[in-house]
Parts: structure tokens; C-alpha cells; sequence
């Protein structure tokens, strides 16, 4: 393969039949599906010259050699040199992938390149997560890029079409992934999706939320041109509420945000990417509310285990967190003069947390899990509960929580679940200031923002 630090000289030059490309048949031109080095034997056979990747041409005079050559290469796979006039050598390696070798149309050709070239993005993730993104381009072998195969849904393209991809297109994968993982639009876990079943229901559901609201769908690509979307192990179609295209959007906007379900428009790159997100305008870093306090039982009665709640309050009002449903995802409404009503996501919340504490909020598989472990009695896990409600009351003593919890019975995982997103939130902000009047600010006002037709999407593009 290609190695990265010289592309800059392979963009001057035009794709080479390296070795990785001249055991390949065609992907395209008039030979497709021929071997690549049936052509090249052909040609030299026929003492048609050869062209070369820097410009100009080659005629082989040494024709048995290089017939020779060609057949050693089936056996080796090593570049081999070729003899020309007054004694003149070039190496395979310097020959242009032509037409006739299935080049200049990158995976293939209009349309279908680009679904080609969609798909191997898709495995050149899911292998980058397998390997590490720190390893070299050399790496991403065939038997590796195959592997990763396996973990992706990309539709009718097939495994020899995406293995076939010339070498910008490679890089051009390499370079997406890398800065997908640096910039945790993927991790582990994530399963990568083109023109799949998955991808298909999606766009239906946005077309059934237009069809709610009268309205006339937006092309596909319109609402959202993710080329290929990403998606969380634990993501469900029912999470996506289609009964206005507000509702769906919001969804959208808080599965983007959580990085759960993620649609990605992929431009080909050559030197480095970078990611353009649309469709997710954040309110600016004011201090428009103040924070007052956490608490985690309601305000005016009860104890603690009484509610699944928590509550934030400010200076004009308070803000609820609980969660959906049971084990659902949590979402805080915004209560108090002067706020615009509505409410925020947990989406909202992690993205807030992370621009303005540069720290995380689990994803509520994880809290669904850590619920489950303290239900059934794990101790560290209760030890980490008691903890995060001292926070707030350092009255409260880790046999009370036993008792309380014990008390809960059978429902106890899913009341322990609703508990928990509150009181991380609570955690994150409880020493208050700057930090936590702009958390609090950044939740209102998310809350009372406008939604467009289109919904959230990155693109990632040449830098």
C-alpha cells in the first residue's frame, strides 16, 4: 500500500500499479475483471508502450524478460524492472493504473465509485477500531480490511469491490478514520451502516414524521446526507419519535450529541480532514442564569428514595432530571419565570458538560448497567452510590442506602437507573461558579431554541 508521508508526490504523479494494485484484476475500464498482470503481459507482448505515473511514456524492448518478469511477479509479488531502449530500466511500480487497468475512476466510476468508496470507509473504520489508529497505512491488509468486513452492513457492495479501491481512495479512508476516532465521532462498540435495512428505516421514519405534520418529505439528502450513519450498539428505532418532524429531529439532535446515532457525508480527502457539524447550532457561553443548588428530593416534601428525580434550582427557577422511562434515556425540564419552557436532552447535557467541564456523562447504557450492579447488591458500585449522594447530604450513610434500597423490592434497578443521571449531573456541578451558571445557561437555552427541517450531521472533508 501507499504509504501516507509520500501522497503528496502520488497526487503530482497519478495512482502507480504498485505491487498491492498489480496483483488485482481490474475494477473497471474495458478489461474489467481481468488480471491486472494478463494486461500488462498483453502489452508488452503486443509492444504497445506502457504509460508512466510521472507523464510519458515506455516501450519494453526486452520482451522475453519482461514476460519473464510478469510471471515471477505471480509468484512473488515483488516489483520487478523493466528494460527499454539504449538499455533504459524502469520498475513495474512506476507504471500508471491506466484506464486499461481499471484507473481514473477511482472504485469504479461515477455512482458506483462513490457507493464503493462509501462502503470501504465504513470497513476501514471498523478495522482502524480493531488495530488502532496509531498504526501505519501498510497495515490495513487485505485479510484485515476482510476481518473487519464482517462488522459492517453495507448493502449490495461486495467485499472483492471494496478490497478493489485504487489507493487515493485508500488514503482517503485512512485519514476519514483517523480523525473520526481522535475526534470520538467513533469508538468501540459502534456498527457502521450503508444503504442497510438500519440506514432505510431512518429515512422512513423521517418520512412519516413529514407525512404527520402535512407536509411534503424532504429528499433524503436534504433532511440529512449522511453517506453512511454509525451507530451505538444499544441504539433502538423506537427511540426515534416520529409523530412531528420537531419530535424526530430533537431525537436526532440528542442521538448525534451522545454519539448513539451518528450520520456522517464523507468528501474525499487526500491530505488531512476535518468535521463539519450542521444542523447543531449551540447557544454561545453566557451566564444568563445563575446556579443555586442540587438536590435530590423533591422540594417542598419527601426524602431522597421518594422520587427518581433530581432538581437543579437557580436564581428563576429549577430544573427537573429524570429519565423517559424505565432504564429510558434522561431528559431535564426547564420550570421558573423567565425561561423559555421545554426541556433538554441527555444528549444536550453530555455536550454541555463536555465543551464546558471537558468531561463526559455516561451513556445510558452504562448507567443502565452500574443500576443493575447496585441493585443486586454489588458493594463497590453501592459504595459509588452513597458517595454521589453525599454530594448533596452528607447525612446519608451507605446502610441507609442498603435499607432504602433493599425497601425498593423487585423495581429496584429501574428506580436506582432513574436515580443516577441526575446525580451525575449533580456531581459535575455541585461546587457551582462560572462553569455552573454556563451549564445551567446552556440547558435553558438549548431548550428554547428552534429546530430546523434538516437534523444534525457531520461532514468531514479536506482540511
Amino acid at each position: 500500500m501507499l504509504k501516507l508521508e509520500s501522497f503528496q508526490e502520488f497526487l503530482n504523479e497519478g495512482t502507480k500499479l504498485a505491487p498491492g494494485e498489480l496483483k488485482k484484476s481490474a475494477t473497471g475500464g474495458p478489461y474489467v475483471g481481468k488480471a491486472r498482470t494478463e494486461i500488462l503481459a498483453n502489452k508488452i507482448r503486443k509492444q504497445e508502450p506502457l504509460t508512466l505515473a510521472k507523464g510519458g511514456e515506455f516501450l519494453v524492448v526486452d520482451v522475453q524478460g519482461g514476460l519473464a518478469a510478469v510471471e515471477q511477479f505471480k509468484k512473488d509479488s515483488k516489483a520487478f524492472k523493466l528494460i527499454g531502449k539504449n538499455g533504459t530500466e524502469i520498475s513495474s511500480s512506476d507504471l500508471l493504473k491506466t484506464p486499461e487497468f481499471g484507473g481514473g475512476a477511482g472504485a469504479g466510476g461515477g455512482t458506483a465509485s462513490t457507493a464503493i468508496g462509501e462502503s470501504a470507509q465504513c470497513v476501514w473504520m471498523a478495522a482502524m477500531l480493531d488495530i488502532g489508529k496509531a498504526m501505519p497505512i501498510e497495515s490495513f491488509t487485505d485479510e484485515v480490511l476482510t476481518k473487519a468486513f464482517k462488522k459492517v452492513s453495507v448493502g449490495k457492495t461486495s467485499l472483492k469491490e471494496i478490497l478493489g479501491i485504487d489507493e487515493s481512495w485508500k488514503v482517503s479512508s485512512y485519514i476519514t478514520a483517523q480523525y473520526a476516532i481522535q475526534n470520538r465521532i467513533i469508538e468501540k462498540g459502534m456498527t457502521f451502516h450503508r444503504d442497510d435495512d438500519l440506514m432505510k428505516a431512518v429515512y422512513s421514519a423521517k418520512n412519516v414524521a413529514f407525512k404527520n405534520n402535512d407536509f411534503k418529505p424532504l429528499p433524503d439528502d436534504k433532511w440529512n446526507p449522511g453517506d453512511i450513519w454509525v451507530v451505538d450498539t444499544d441504539f433502538k428505532l423506537d427511540e426515534l419519535n416520529t409523530t412531528t418532524v420537531e419530535d424526530l429531529n430533537d431525537d436526532i439532535l440528542d442521538l448525534y450529541l451522545q454519539k448513539r446515532l451518528v450520520g456522517i457525508s464523507l468528501k474525499k480527502v487526500a491530505k488531512g480532514a476535518k468535521g463539519v457539524e450542521k444542523n447543531v447550532e449551540r447557544p454561545p457561553e453566557t451566564e444568563d442564569y445563575r446556579y443555586s443548588a442540587g438536590h435530590i428530593k423533591a422540594l417542598k416534601r419527601g426524602e431522597w428514595y421518594t422520587t427518581k428525580a433530581n432538581y437543579i434550582t437557580h436564581k428563576d427557577g429549577q430544573l427537573d432530571i429524570r429519565a423517559n422511562s424505565a432504564f429510558g434515556s434522561h431528559k431535564v425540564e426547564i420550570k421558573g419565570k423567565g425561561a423559555r419552557g421545554g426541556g433538554a436532552s441527555w444528549g444536550v447535557m453530555s455536550d454541555a458538560a463536555k465543551r464546558i467541564y471537558k468531561k463526559e456523562l455516561p451513556k445510558n447504557s452504562a448507567m443502565k448497567k452500574e443500576a443493575q450492579q447496585i441493585a443486586k447488591g454489588d458493594k463497590k458500585a453501592i459504595a459509588k452510590f452513597t458517595k454521589m449522594l453525599q454530594t448533596v447530604d452528607k447525612k446519608i450513610s451507605e446502610n441507609e442506602v442498603k435499607k432504602e434500597l433493599k425497601a425498593l423490592g423487585k423495581n429496584s434497578g429501574i428506580w436506582i437507573h432513574g436515580k443516577l443521571g441526575g446525580l451525575y449531573v449533580i456531581n459535575l456541578i455541585e461546587k457551582g461558579g462560572q462553569k455552573a451558571n454556563k451549564f445551567i445557561t446552556q440547558l435553558i437555552n438549548y431548550a428554547g431554541s428552534s429546530t430546523s427541517d434538516s437534523s444534525a450531521y457531520i461532514i468531514v472533508k479536506e482540511k
